[in-house]
C-alpha cells in the first residue's frame, strides 16, 4: 500500500462518518493538530485525537496506520513543492457537495488547530484564521453563474492550502529550539 493510500485508509478509519463531509472534517482536524504543533510526536498526536474522541483507538488498524499516515501528511505539509492538498471530493462531484466538504474540512482544521493551542504571532496568521472561519460557513448559490461558482471554489481551495502552510510555518519551533 502506498503512503498516500495508507493515509487515506487511516483517515477513513478515524472518521466517525464515512460520508465525504465527515472524512473531509477528520482530515482537516488532523492537519489542524499537525499545523498547530508541527513538532509533536505521534504519541502526542494520538493523545490529542483521543482527547477529542476522534476514532476508535481500540482498533488495531488505527494504531498500526498512525505512523505511515502521519509521516505522509508531514511530508506533504513540509514539501518545498507545496504538494499539500486538503482531502476533498474530486471535481467530478457536484459543486454543492465539494463546497460542503470544504466547509467541513475548514471546520475540522479550526477545531484541531485550536485544540493544539498554537501561538499565532503574525497578523497574517490571524487573518488567515478569520478567512478559514468564513470558509467554514461556505455554501453555493444556485442562482449564480456556475462557471463563476467553480472559479470561486477553486480559489477558496487554493487559499485554504496556502493558509494551512502559512499557519504551520508560523507555529514551527525555531531551529535548535524546543519542539512543540
Amino acid at each position: 500500500m502506498s503512503d498516500h493510500n495508507a493515509q487515506l485508509a487511516w483517515i477513513l478509519a478515524l472518521s466517525a462518518a464515512p460520508e465525504p463531509a465527515g472524512v473531509a472534517e477528520t482530515h482537516g482536524l488532523v492537519v489542524g493538530l499537525l499545523s498547530a504543533r508541527p513538532g509533536q510526536s505521534e504519541e502526542e498526536l494520538m493523545g490529542h485525537l483521543m482527547a477529542l474522541q476522534v476514532g476508535d483507538w481500540e482498533a488495531d488498524s488505527l494504531q498500526a496506520g498512525l505512523e505511515p499516515a502521519v509521516a505522509e501528511l508531514r511530508a506533504e505539509l513540509d514539501a518545498g513543492d507545496l504538494r499539500f492538498r486538503p482531502l476533498l471530493p474530486t471535481d467530478d462531484q457536484p459543486l454543492d457537495e465539494r463546497t460542503r466538504c470544504l466547509a467541513s474540512w475548514c471546520s475540522g482544521f479550526l477545531a484541531g488547530f485550536g485544540a493544539g493551542e498554537p501561538a499565532i504571532s503574525e497578523e497574517e496568521g490571524r487573518e488567515a484564521l478569520q478567512m478559514l472561519e468564513q470558509i467554514a460557513r461556505a455554501a453555493t448559490d444556485t442562482e449564480s453563474d456556475q462557471e463563476a461558482e467553480e472559479n470561486a471554489y477553486a480559489e477558496l481551495v487554493e487559499f485554504v492550502r496556502v493558509a494551512v502552510l502559512l499557519l504551520r510555518e508560523d507555529n514551527r519551533p525555531p531551529p535548535g529550539g524546543p519542539s512543540a
